[in-house]
């Protein structure tokens, strides 16, 4: 199953370069995901919300954890794609628990920064169609 979304690309927080390298979550997407993603998200203004349109699928699930300054949430990831042009770009959305974003923003992580890769620019369409694992 999956679903495909469409909306615009957008500047984010400058948060996600800060939390995706941090240990306990580098670890975690290295192990599941595959791959070790680039520091920083882009991040995709939807359409319409799809908060509601997740809960269809499942998710691979990276746990909380803990350091001795706080505990950081954990973050379900979903395997993406932008279609046949780009079928070999790894790629995922992912939903943090713990997030400033409404479930009408989505976040993508990579292992190659999208914004180059794909040369995006804010205010760009883009569709992604986002999937339960395999």
């Amino acid at each position: 199953m999956s679903l495909t979304v469409s909306g615009t690309v957008t500047s984010g927080f400058g948060r996600g370069k800060e939390f995706v390298t941090m240990e306990g979550y580098a670890d975690q997407f290295s192990e599941l995901l595959g791959y070790e993603p680039y520091p920083g998200t882009l991040n995709l203004d939807l359409d319409s919300d799809i908060g509601d349109q997740l809960t269809t699928l499942e998710s691979i699930r990276v746990t909380e954890w803990e350091t001795d300054t706080g505990t950081f949430g954990a973050v379900d990831c979903y395997p993406a794609s932008l279609g046949p042009a780009d079928d070999s770009l790894r790629l995922h959305a992912i939903v943090p628990d713990k997030t400033d974003h409404d479930t009408s923003t989505i976040e993508l992580i990579s292992p190659v920064r999208l914004r180059d890769r794909l040369d995006l620019v804010d205010d760009e369409p883009l569709e992604v169609s986002i999937s339960s694992p395999r």
